[in-house]
């Protein structure tokens, strides 16, 4: 076999072996350097997902906070309507109290409940064409002498009626609609008569000495 050494390259062992050395230094160097990104690629990802965990926990207590305030403030709204229906129930319930100090004669057979409370005119042809200023006790139906309308079946003619918020009246007419629980208060202009519409009132009745 021809065999040409011309161009041979001899090598010291010992410079072959630190070279293993160096080699195997740098392998376990990189293998180091790849566990460490590995490792802070991990610790990224888990910041990451604390973050957005922290994130949704934030927003889920907004949302919660936001919940709480809008109940409290409809608790306050309620509890302001509350007082002021209790308000309006006390003063009602004086007034009751005080219309039976002053009531003409109130006995045992005097009464009261809830009607429903209108407003009519002296002469208007709204109310029939046979309303021509005459009640139906034939007393004139002036409103300065504070008449109502009634039900004569349920309230007798003669009769004194308080109506909560509006005061004593005398049951003096009647009228083809005010049946049951019906009052319709006598008035003087037909825009005050608008404006009040048809109300719910507590009434008291107190009937003739003679009813």
């Amino acid at each position: 076999m021809d065999t040409d050494w011309g161009h041979a390259v001899v090598i010291d062992p010992r410079q072959l072996d630190a070279l293993r050395a160096e080699g195997a230094r740098l392998a376990r160097l990189a293998r180091r350097r790849t566990r460490a990104a590995v490792l802070a690629f991990a610790a990224a990802a888990a910041a990451a997902v604390a973050a957005a965990g922290t994130t949704a926990r934030i927003a889920t207590l907004d949302r919660r906070l936001a919940g709480a305030r809008a109940e409290a403030r409809r608790a306050r709204t309620e509890a302001e309507r509350a007082a002021l229906a209790l308000t309006a129930l006390a003063r009602s319930h004086n007034d009751i109290l005080a219309a039976t100090e002053q009531a003409p004669s109130v006995g045992t057979r005097s009464w009261g409940r809830r009607f429903t409370v209108t407003k009519y005119l002296p002469r208007s042809p709204k109310y029939g064409r046979f309303n021509h200023g005459i009640t139906a006790t034939l007393t004139k139906a002036d409103p300065a002498a504070r008449i109502v309308a009634v039900d004569p079946k349920l309230i007798p003619y003669g009769s004194w009626v308080w109506i909560e918020g509006l005061g004593w009246f005398r049951a003096e007419d009647c009228g083809a609609a005010i049946k049951g629980f019906r009052l319709d208060v006598l008035t003087p202009t037909e825009e005050e008569a608008m404006a009040f519409g048809k109300q719910d009132r507590f009434a008291i009745v107190v009937p003739p000495a003679n009813a």
